[in-house]
C-alpha cells in the first residue's frame, strides 16, 4: 500500500539549517498538513519529499512518487491540447487494453495474466469515467469555461489564477498514488476550496498538504506535524526526553490548536515549578553555607570545643551542598526555557470610544462598483464587510477611510465618521503610504511597534522585512495615529497561522472602532461582531 515515509531529513541552505532530522509517516487514506512560521521549511520539505531537492541526510524511504504533469506557465497550446497531453497515459493503457482484448479474442491465451493486470490498473485509476472526471474537476475549480467548447483557448491566454487552478485540476485528474500539496487554495474561491476538500477527503491514497487556509485545514485533515517544535522540545526536555524534527497532532486543525494551547499552559507551569524549585535549593545551599562558618556555637564555644564544633559544621555544610549541587545538576538537565511569547496587542491604555455613531453611512453608491449601502456603527463597535470580488469592499473602506467618494465613476449618497481614521490596505506597503515616510522606510518604525513587531526589528528598513513583519509594521503605524477608527482590508494576508490567531485575538480585544473586509473563511466563522454582506453592484447597460 502506498504511504509517505521520511527518515531523518536534514537541509541546509549553505550555512542555514532549514530541515533538522525530520522524520513522518503518512498511511494509505490520511491527510496529513505541515504546520509552521513562513520561512521554517513547509515548502523546502515538500520539495525534498517529491524529489526536486536531494537531502544533506536521512532518505526518503517512500513517497518519491512522479506528480509530472504539464506547466500551464510554458505551456503553448489550447487548453484541450493541454488535457490531451495531461491523460495521455489513460490514453495508451486504453489503446493497450483494446489491443490485448483483440488478441484474446482470436484465440492468444498467453496474454490473459497482461489482460488481467491492465485491467486491474483501468480500474484503480477509473479510467472508465475519465470523461466525466475531466468536466467535473474543471467545473469544481472554477474552469467551466474552458471544458467544452471553450478548451480552444490557448493556455497563455488565461490568467495567472486561472493557469494555477489548471495545474491542480491535472493533478487531480490523473490520481497520482500519493498527493503532495503546496497551498492549493490560493487560487481558489469557496466554492472551489469546498470542491478540492470534497475530493481530498475522498482520496485513497496518502496526502500531505501544506495551506494558509485554515477551514481547509480543518475540514480536511486527520494529522497535523507541527514544525514549530520549540514547546513541544520543552516538555520533552522536562521528562527527559528529546525531539527533533516534527511534532505529530493526530485529528483535525481545530484538535491541534486545543492541543498547542494545552502544551503552552504545561510549558509555562513547567517553567514556574522548575524555577521555583530552583530558588529553594539556591536558597538551602546560601543556608548550608552559612553553617560552614559555625554558627553562635562556635563563636561561644571555647578553645578546646571551637574545632570540634568547625570541624563538625564543615563537615555538614559539604554534605549538604553536595546534595543540593547534585540537585541543581540535575534540574539544569530538564531545565525548559522561559515560554516563548507570540506578541500581538493593540494599544488599549485608557482608550474610551464614549457614545454615539463613529460610521454613518446613507446610500452610498458607485456606478458599476458599489451597489447602494446604508449603516449606522456605533463607536466601539467591530464590523466585518464580506463579498465576491468586485463587490465593493474596498470602494466602500476606502469611501469611508478619506471621507471621500472615489473619483471617476458616478457616486451618490453620504459617509460620515469620526476622525482620526487610519487604513491598512490588502497590499503591502509602499513608500507613498502615510506613515511611510523616506525616514521610517529607511530606518524602521521604531517604537511605534511596541506590542506589533519584535524589536529586534524596530530599526529595520521596511524593505529588508519579511512580508508578515511588513504586515505587522502596516498595523502598527495605522495604530500609532491614535484612530478613533480602524479599517483593516484583508487582516490575515501575508501572515502565517500562528500570527493570524495572536491578530484575531487583538482585534478581538481591541476597543476602538473597526472595519475589517475579509475573504478569510475561518476568521469570518470565528468573527465576533456585526457583518456586513455585499452584493456586485448592477452594471449599467
Amino acid at each position: 500500500m502506498p504511504a509517505i515515509v521520511l527518515d531523518s531529513i536534514s537541509f541546509s541552505y549553505g550555512s542555514r539549517l532549514i530541515l533538522d532530522r525530520v522524520s513522518l509517516q503518512v498511511s494509505n487514506g490520511e491527510r496529513a498538513f505541515l504546520i509552521g512560521p513562513n520561512g521554517v521549511g513547509k515548502s523546502t520539505l515538500i520539495r525534498v519529499l517529491s524529489g526536486e531537492l536531494a537531502p544533506d541526510s536521512g532518505q526518503v524511504v517512500s513517497g518519491i512518487v512522479p506528480q509530472r504533469v504539464p506547466d500551464p506557465e510554458s505551456f503553448n497550446g489550447s487548453v484541450m491540447q493541454f488535457l490531451d497531453l495531461t491523460l495521455k497515459p489513460f490514453k495508451e493503457l486504453l489503446t493497450r487494453f483494446d489491443q490485448v482484448t483483440d488478441a484474446l479474442a482470436t484465440g492468444d491465451t498467453h496474454r490473459a495474466m497482461e489482460y488481467d493486470q491492465i485491467l486491474a490498473r483501468l480500474n484503480a485509476l477509473d479510467v472508465w469515467s475519465l470523461d466525466a472526471r475531466v468536466n467535473e474537476t474543471l467545473a469544481g475549480l472554477g474552469l467551466a469555461e474552458v471544458a467544452g467548447p471553450g478548451s480552444n483557448r490557448m493556455v497563455q491566454t488565461l490568467s495567472s489564477g486561472q493557469r494555477a487552478r489548471l495545474k491542480l485540476a491535472a493533478l487531480l485528474m490523473v490520481r497520482p498514488e500519493i498527493l503532495i500539496l503546496d497551498e492549493p487554495t490560493n487560487h481558489l474561491d469557496s466554492q472551489a476550496t469546498d470542491f478540492l476538500a470534497s475530493t481530498i477527503n475522498n482520496w485513497n491514497g496518502p496526502v500531505l498538504a501544506t495551506s494558509h487556509d485554515r477551514s481547509f485545514i480543518d475540514s480536511t485533515a486527520t494529522v497535523i506535524y507541527d514544525m514549530d517544535i520549540a514547546v513541544w522540545q520543552e516538555l520533552a526536555k522536562a521528562d527527559g526526553e528529546t525531539i527533533v524534527g516534527v511534532y505529530r497532532n493526530a485529528g483535525g486543525y481545530t484538535a491541534y490548536l486545543a492541543a498547542k494551547e494545552t502544551a503552552r499552559a504545561k510549558h509555562q507551569q513547567v517553567h514556574a515549578e522548575q524555577q521555583a524549585d530552583k530558588r529553594k535549593l539556591q536558597e538551602h545551599r546560601s543556608e548550608s553555607m552559612k553553617i560552614a562558618r559555625g554558627g553562635v556555637r562556635v563563636a561561644t564555644a571555647s578553645r578546646k570545643e571551637k574545632k570540634f564544633f568547625m570541624d563538625r559544621a564543615a563537615a555538614t555544610s559539604v554534605k549538604r551542598t553536595r546534595n543540593d549541587d547534585v540537585r541543581l545538576e540535575r534540574l539544569s538537565q530538564r531545565e525548559v526555557r522561559k515560554p516563548r511569547h507570540y506578541g500581538l496587542e493593540f494599544p488599549n491604555e485608557e482608550f474610551d470610544p464614549g457614545s454615539g455613531l463613529a460610521v454613518s453611512v446613507r446610500d452610498a453608491s458607485v456606478e458599476g462598483r458599489l451597489a447602494p449601502v446604508t449603516l449606522d456603527l456605533g463607536r466601539g463597535e467591530h464590523l466585518l464587510v464580506t463579498g465576491v470580488n468586485g463587490a465593493g469592499k474596498s470602494t466602500l473602506l476606502n469611501w469611508i477611510a478619506t471621507g471621500s467618494a472615489p473619483a471617476g465613476p458616478r457616486s451618490s449618497g453620504t459617509i460620515s465618521r469620526d476622525e482620526p481614521v487610519s487604513i491598512v490596505p490588502q497590499r503591502l506597503p509602499t513608500q507613498s503610504d502615510p506613515g511611510f515616510h523616506p525616514k521610517v522606510w529607511n530606518g524602521g518604525i521604531g517604537e511605534a511597534g511596541r506590542g506589533i513587531l519584535h524589536p529586534s526589528m524596530w530599526r529595520t528598513p521596511i524593505a529588508d522585512l519579511s512580508e508578515g513583519n511588513q504586515r505587522r509594521a502596516q498595523l502598527a503605524l495605522a495604530l500609532a495615529t491614535h484612530p478613533t477608527v480602524l479599517i483593516v482590508d484583508e487582516p490575515t494576508n501575508y501572515l502565517d497561522l500562528e500570527t493570524m490567531h495572536t491578530l484575531e485575538d487583538a482585534i478581538r480585544n481591541w476597543r476602538g472602532t473597526l472595519i475589517v473586509a475579509s475573504h478569510d473563511r475561518w476568521l469570518i466563522e470565528h468573527w465576533h461582531g456585526g457583518h456586513l454582506h455585499l452584493e456586485p453592484a448592477r452594471q449599467s447597460a
